[in-house]
């Protein structure tokens, strides 16, 4: 049976589908030291209605809202659902999150600050990430989730957090797509949404140094990501993650999210449905969860001392 811990891991999908434009790409390749060169701009072309690479990533930047100012905070007020037949289907859950990327002027990387509340809860949960670690609320006392007798707590933020980090890249899915290594040819690839719905989409697959998972919950790993693009839309509707285990692709260990329900948030399209479907031993999918955003705030004005634990 699926724990409270699990159900909730899925909620982060969300914090950053919300957050998305946010962060800009964090991909960009880093230049040899010490050497200086001068490239031309990857060509961006399109063959029979087809394009490449990197003329597919100006299609889906267009279609997402294209150029924005960076979106580092938001309020949300998310629902999540369990919709795996073999757990408890009809779960429902709903969480209050608040999220700021902060930057400090003296660290290379944003610090990612954290704080959700899970609603109508029979022992209050409150859990969060502040500028000393993760913590969370114990009999109304903030207490360190890092300390003996709490890794069970940390296993769950930690998976809530990499979900949130897994999201972040899919605000602006045209930098993901840019950033794919050992790429494929974009395909025309007829997606079957349900038993009786199919969609006509462009697909694209390639190889990520590193990618969080809300399935394998740990630090971000390799990965295989396959992308479905709407050839109507050009929006991302779909994405494959399917993480490496000893150098080659773990289908047993993939799972598909897909994307619906987009709405204009300061100019960017969020989608504010997620579903997610799980890959079980045989590579087939099944459904396992189901994310509604009910409310969302794009940057609200935070500050690093709206996190601290209290």
């Amino acid at each position: 049976m699926m724990t409270r811990h699990q159900l909730q891991a899925a909620f982060t999908f969300l914090i950053y589908a919300s957050a998305a434009a946010a962060l800009g790409s964090p991909f960009a390749g880093a230049q040899t030291p010490g050497v200086t060169e001068t490239q031309d701009a990857p060509k961006t072309t399109e063959q029979n209605g087809v394009p490449n690479q990197m003329a597919l990533a100006l299609r889906v930047e267009k279609a997402h809202g294209g150029a924005s100012n960076k979106i580092s905070a938001f309020r949300s007020t998310i629902e999540l659902e369990l919709t795996d037949r073999t757990l408890d289907k009809g779960a429902l859950v709903g969480l209050d999150v608040t999220f700021l990327e902060f930057q400090n002027p003296k660290l290379k990387r944003p610090t990612t600050l954290l704080r959700y509340e899970i609603q109508k809860a029979e022992q209050p949960i409150v859990r969060g990430q502040d500028r000393l670690g993760p913590w969370h609320l114990d009999k109304g006392k903030a207490q360190d989730l890092t300390a003996a007798g709490k890794e069970r707590d940390l296993k769950a933020f930690i998976e809530h957090k990499n979900l949130a980090k897994q999201l972040v890249r899919f605000v602006k899915p045209a930098d993901v797509i840019r950033s794919l290594t050992n790429c494929s040819e974009v395909e025309e690839f007829e997606l079957k949404l349900t038993r009786a719905k199919s969609l006509q989409t462009l697909k694209i697959h390639g190889n990520i140094e590193k990618f969080p998972m809300m399935r394998n919950a740990g630090e971000d790993a390799a990965a295989r990501l396959t992308l479905y693009i709407d050839k109507k839309t050009d929006r991302v509707i779909a994405v494959d993650v399917t993480p490496f285990d000893n150098g080659e692709p773990d289908a047993k260990k993939g799972e598909r999210i897909k994307l619906g329900q987009f709405q204009v948030r300061n100019g960017l399209n969020v989608p504010h449905r997620l579903s997610y479907l799980w890959r079980d031993k045989d590579g087939a999918l099944r459904s396992h969860s189901k994310v509604n955003i009910l409310r969302l705030n794009l940057d609200p004005e935070l500050k690093q001392k709206d996190f601290d634990r209290q």
